[in-house]
């Protein structure tokens, strides 16, 4: 059957003719910059009627069937002013040679704050993912999966759940990413992560991702060890009018957008509205999902010097979750959507495992314009968030997920047990009491507010040197507390402050719903960093070198470990980074180029404060990353080769254990480990070949070689982080896990019967080894590599259709996702006997479909 399948995708894509109606004419050109000549790609390029539309490729070149009638052509870009275009031989095909003018504040000074770089004219090593393929093969997948077809880019579902999605670049999990919002950074301040269900709407209010994979051209996001993902949504650029968008997937959920532009008045403001609504079942068992999503931006164009830019954007959520991955027993007996956290209660799901949340992101940027030489790019930006997820907590009882009834938890049983509970429990102040809650459900509260600004002065120094520096000042704060939300039969709960360092201390311990139990914390981390760097050209060379300096300040509150003084002392770590790059062009066709850097990366807060209280680890060091990438370029006309190969070690890597290892007195420590070094390495080839107006071809390859360098010993510390003993750390040339160290991916690319696109992608992955915690191997006779995840590949199918509906452009889309329905392990965690009986991992979805209407006016 698979084999039918595949057969039948590429006839389909290499054999099926193209059939032109009648009265059919076909419009060539090819979009240049006006100053420099530079090709120009991802330009929208379209007929005023509307009926038909494409966009530039990599080399500017654009193909444009239409009907006879339609005689003006309407092209768009991000970084550059619209041009019309009247074809006065109607009915001809063509060729036009077509120069776009850039934007007095367009691109060129957007990319001052949100550091946006050009392909060809730097350093780095890129990849550019446009809005048309946002919106032709998103679909319904989770936000970083447009990017697993960038190589050394590995993006997949985690639990299941609406948002729960990981992404890693070149081995490097997402913590140790940099994540850009029109250059400012989102990452949590605390760990590093993102929480990707906090940006639903995100997808329709993109215009472009650049993945800037090594070092990247960050001036802000010091936690980009294997890349920064820079995320540009629209601002001025939004043509007026408007799109209505509906779609729906196989398995239920169903998604509503709608987007307003005014484009850009005559009184120089433009306006931006974007709503979306987002519910239903989910795929994996209980993983619903109840999401709306906003976007707002605003723009005005005070003069030709100074412009006014606000962007807003959030996502109120609430989405059932599968936090624990399958073991392979379960999985064969209850299938791969089989969810293990939920069951019924009082006619309803209830689960252990739901997050609600809503973040919103406001920033207010103003671009001026001083003279010729002079331009200062200033933003303020607010984020603000309320939410958090569902657990449980018991005493005197085994947990919720013991009581089980067909394979799911059985919350009947539990309610029973409450209010029948004849037990008694004596409090501190010498009372007994009965009736109480020995199983409780729980909120854990999550809480932030962070504000910052960041300025940036560019000077032209002359024609072959720019000067570009500025400052970056961020204030956040965060509260982490856990409130009782629901007692499930009992009358209350008894609150033994088991995990207090202070005891009970006199404190009530009678808690009723609302009341809150066991964490109740603050996080503060404040930065200031102030970077400086210098763009040099001269004839066929491009090279820069940049350096940023960082002063990070933090402090801790905790009002369950202690009574009266609740912070923590004030810590203070100096950072810094140096990078440099040199690119040069041989010709117009080829282009090498070189880039090294060296990091000493401050540490995340969760290594500041490594036993959940206000204790502070001693001399703890920077991590250090040293790395350097090679790359070689070829374009020419209808083929295009890259070809880089890339060097990282990460010394004096600071890792948490996420065990709790027992000493002898049984007390509950947790193992803090320092100097372990990794060393990623490897190769990215990605081609492309424009066949010919209709086909294009195209395959990527990475090649990896990562694992941890060295064995180290593990500092064991008490609740007070008292160091009590050292452990071993034998991890020496064991594989780094959780992403594929050999990815292999091709796409076809097929326009035919005048107003049909097709798009396959197919994405081979090998060598991925299972995640696991170092501090797991401590004996020195456990040298055995983690898990290897057996080898699986991946099919998805994206086919548009172009068609005018009362006159208002209209696009149809379908695409089917793992379209092979092969259902393999994507990730998971290694087992005590590194084999498939003792994981716990989560498989892909199996083929699923999503179908989308777009109305365009």
């Amino acid at each position: 059957m698979k084999r039918i399948i595949f057969k039948c995708i590429f006839v389909l894509i290499i054999s099926i003719p193209v059939s032109q109606a009648m009265a059919q004419q076909t419009i060539r050109g090819k979009l240049t910059d006006q100053t420099t000549g530079l090709s120009i790609a991802n330009a929208s390029i379209q007929w005023k009627s509307g009926t038909k539309g494409t966009v530039s490729d990599l080399h500017g070149n654009f193909s444009l069937t239409g009907n006879s009638a339609d005689s003006i052509i309407l092209i768009s870009h991000i970084a550059y002013q619209p041009k019309t275009v009247n074809i006065k031989t109607a009915g001809k095909s063509i060729f036009l040679d077509l120069t776009l003018e850039q934007r007095q504040l367009g691109l060129n000074e957007v990319s001052i704050i949100s550091s946006f770089v050009r392909e060809r004219e730097t350093p780095l090593a890129i990849n550019n993912i446009s809005q048309a393929t946002i919106e032709r093969e998103m679909g319904s997948q989770e936000y970083p999966e447009i990017m697993k077809m960038v190589p050394g880019v590995y993006a997949t579902k985690l639990g299941g759940g609406t948002g729960d999605a990981r992404i890693s670049i070149r081995g490097f999990q997402q913590e140790n990413l940099g994540l850009l919002l029109n250059g400012v950074p989102v990452s949590s301040v605390e760990n590093g992560l993102v929480y990707w269900s906090n940006w639903a709407g995100l997808s329709d209010a993109t215009q472009t991702i650049q993945v800037q994979k090594g070092l990247g051209a960050s001036r802000v996001a010091l936690n980009s060890v294997g890349g920064t993902i820079n995320i540009i949504t629209k601002t001025i650029e939004a043509s007026k009018g408007g799109v209505l968008r509906h779609s729906f997937t196989s398995y239920g959920n169903k998604k509503t957008s709608l987007s307003l532009s005014s484009g850009l008045t005559d009184k120089g403001f433009a306006l931006t509205f974007l709503g979306s609504r987002t519910s239903g079942p989910g795929y994996v068992d209980a993983t619903y999902v109840n999401a709306w999503a906003w976007f707002l931006s605003v723009s005005k164009q005070l003069n030709r010097r100074h412009l006014l830019v606000f962007t807003g954007l959030g996502s109120p959520e609430k989405h059932g979750q599968r936090t624990y991955g399958l073991t392979v027993q379960q999985y064969e007996q209850f299938g791969n959507k089989y969810n293990p956290n939920w069951g019924m209660f009082n006619g309803k799901i209830n689960s252990l495992s739901e997050n609600f949340y809503h973040k919103p992101q406001l920033s207010l940027n103003h671009y001026w314009n001083i003279n010729e030489k002079l331009f200062i790019a200033s933003s303020a930006y607010l984020s603000f968030g309320n939410g958090g997820g569902k657990f449980s907590e018991s005493m005197l009882s085994e947990s919720a997920n013991f009581f089980r009834i067909n394979n799911q938890i059985d919350w009947d049983a539990i309610y029973l047990q409450n209010i029948e509970n004849t037990d008694s429990v004596q409090l501190e102040t010498g009372e007994t009491v009965k009736g109480f809650s020995k199983i409780i459900q729980t909120n854990y509260l999550a809480s932030h507010i962070w504000f910052g600004g960041l300025t940036t002065l560019n000077y032209q120094v002359n024609e072959r040197l720019k000067l570009i520096s500025g400052l970056h000042m961020r204030y956040f704060k965060s509260n982490l507390r856990e409130e009782i939300s629901d007692l499930l039969g009992g009358k209350f709960w008894v609150d033994q402050y088991a995990w207090s360092l202070a005891g009970i201390a006199g404190r009530p311990q009678i808690k009723y719903v609302g009341d809150i139990i066991n964490v109740d914390n603050d996080s503060r981390v404040d930065n200031v960093s102030y970077f400086t760097q210098a763009d040099f050209t001269y004839k066929k060379i491009n090279a820069f070198v940049t350096a940023t300096v960082s002063d990070t300040w933090y402090r801790r509150f905790d009002r369950i470990n202690y009574i009266s003084e609740t912070s923590s002392d004030l810590v203070n770590k100096f950072g810094f980074d140096v990078k440099s790059g040199i690119n040069y062009m041989i010709n117009s066709h080829n282009h090498v180029y070189l880039n090294a850097g060296y990091y000493s990366k401050a540490p995340y807060f969760k290594f500041v404060f490594a036993n959940f209280s206000n204790s502070i680890v001693q001399d703890l060091k920077n991590e250090i990353i040293k790395a350097m990438e090679a790359g070689y370029s070829f374009e020419q006309r209808i083929f295009r080769l890259n070809f880089i190969a890339y060097y990282t070690l990460w010394e004096d890597k600071s890792l948490l254990s996420r065990e709790n290892i027992q000493l002898e007195d049984n007390s509950q420590t947790r193992a803090l480990i320092r100097g372990l070094d990794a060393l990623h390495k490897g190769i990215e080839v990605e081609t492309t070949a424009i066949l010919s107006k209709e086909l294009t071809l195209g395959a990527i390859v990475s090649l990896g070689d990562w694992r941890w360098n060295n064995d180290v010993k593990a500092e064991l510390y008490d609740d007070n982080l008292v160091l009590i003993d050292f452990t071993e750390v034998y991890a020496k040339d064991l594989k780094v896990g959780d992403a594929p160290q050999v990815q292999y991916g091709l796409f076809a690319d097929r326009n035919f019967l005048t107003n049909f696109n097709l798009k396959i992608n197919w994405l081979y992955f090998g060598q991925l080894y299972a995640n696991f915690d170092p501090a797991g191997r401590f004996k020195a006779d456990d040298r055995s590599q983690p898990l290897r995840i057996p080898d699986y590949s991946v099919t998805d199918l994206h086919l548009q259709y172009q068609f005018p509906i009362a006159g208002i452009k209209t696009i149809a889309g379908l695409s089917c996702y793992n379209i092979m329905n092969n259902e393999s392990i994507t990730r998971g965690e290694d087992g005590i006997f590194h084999n498939l009986e003792t994981f716990r991992g989560f498989w892909t979805n199996g083929r699923t479909f999503n179908l989308s209407m777009s109305l365009i006016f």
